[in-house]
């Protein structure tokens, strides 16, 4: 694989091969119904042509994963990292044999990658007739599944059957002259743009507006009931939640331990921030996602705990976290 130092050097043309992604399928007469009640968006309002982000959340409303949804040929796909969605496989098959509902993973079937635009224009067109122009916009053809990225850095998602993969990543070897990049520059990317992912650690540990969830359109607040939804519902109408994820920037490649703490200096002293719950390191560039108070501000000084002489400060934001409390009151009986 190609090394790359930092996100600023990526050229226009180059693809990432994601080998640490997990596609699980919902296929049957009651798929929609029984994901409408497990995940935090519409199953029932989603079409064809749209791809969702989505938390999966256990009965108190911690998160199991965070995901993309779409639909795909006659199944509806969640897209999701391995480790946060081997949890979520094993939780909608806990409850999927009450319903008429087949749930597979088919991460085998299917070979995942993010595509720069300039590249995908020039190799795609083999298996799409046009590509999406909007942020979570889909095309499908018998090849598999494509849609624009919601990232600030412009490119494509592909699913593609495993049996197109190698005359796919000759056209790559062809027009991007080489520049095929690990898992590691994807996570970067997602990072960079707060995307939240989960790792081991960070299962069942969040509410999904600890993570940002609302904030990528990943939460339908009037839909109907699913696990979790009371505590969801709960902290967003009464604008109870205090925590949020941010992402850092570290100019060096250092060794980060994702689970570990992030600190934030107070006065002369430091105390404990919040969770590292995602990292990717380049050669000369590291990217960190934590959760942390949900009023830090860009010039509050943190660093890493177990490498104490390493101090970052949050990134902007690309989208806003504000929710206003709901004026709706339920009356007590």
């Amino acid at each position: 694989m190609t090394a790359l130092h930092s996100l600023s050097d990526l050229p226009s043309h180059y693809a990432i091969r994601l080998s640490n992604q997990m596609l699980i399928s919902l296929e049957g007469e009651q798929a929609d119904s029984y994901l409408h009640g497990q995940v935090t968006v519409n199953v029932n309002e989603l079409d064809n042509t749209k791809v969702r982000f989505c938390a999966h959340c256990d009965n108190k409303g911690k998160t199991w994963s965070v995901s993309m949804i779409t639909r795909m040929n006659n199944e509806i796909v969640l897209v999701t990292d391995k480790e946060a969605g081997a949890h979520t496989l094993a939780q909608l098959n806990k409850y999927g044999v009450f319903s008429k509902v087949d749930i597979v993973d088919k991460s085998d079937e299917y070979n995942q990658y993010f595509i720069s635009q300039a590249l995908a224009e020039s190799v795609l067109t083999p298996y799409f007739d046009s590509l999406p122009e909007e942020p979570m916009s889909s095309a499908q053809s018998s090849a598999g599944k494509v849609f624009k990225a919601p990232l600030s850095q412009a490119g494509y998602y592909l699913i593609i059957a495993a049996s197109e993969s190698k005359a796919l990543e000759e056209r790559f070897s062809e027009k991007a002259e080489g520049a095929v990049y690990s898992q590691e520059i994807y996570n970067a990317l997602l990072i960079s743009n707060v995307i939240p992912t989960l790792s081991e650690s960070g299962v069942n540990e969040y509410i999904p507006q600890m993570l940002n969830v609302q904030a990528i359109d990943g939460i339908d607040f009037d839909k109907g009931c699913y696990m979790g939804q009371e505590v969801v519902a709960r902290t967003r109408f009464l604008g109870k939640n205090k925590r949020a994820a941010y992402s850092f920037t570290i100019p060096k490649a250092v060794d980060v331990e994702v689970g570990s703490n992030l600190e934030k200096q107070l006065g002369d002293n430091w105390r404990r921030a919040g969770m590292i719950i995602a990292s990717a390191t380049l050669a000369e560039e590291t990217w960190i996602m934590s959760v942390l108070a949900n009023d830090t501000q860009q010039d509050d000084a943190h660093r890493l705990a177990q490498q104490p002489d390493i101090v970052c400060y949050p990134n902007p934001l690309p989208y806003s976290i504000e929710q206003a409390a709901s004026k709706i009151v339920k009356k007590r009986k």
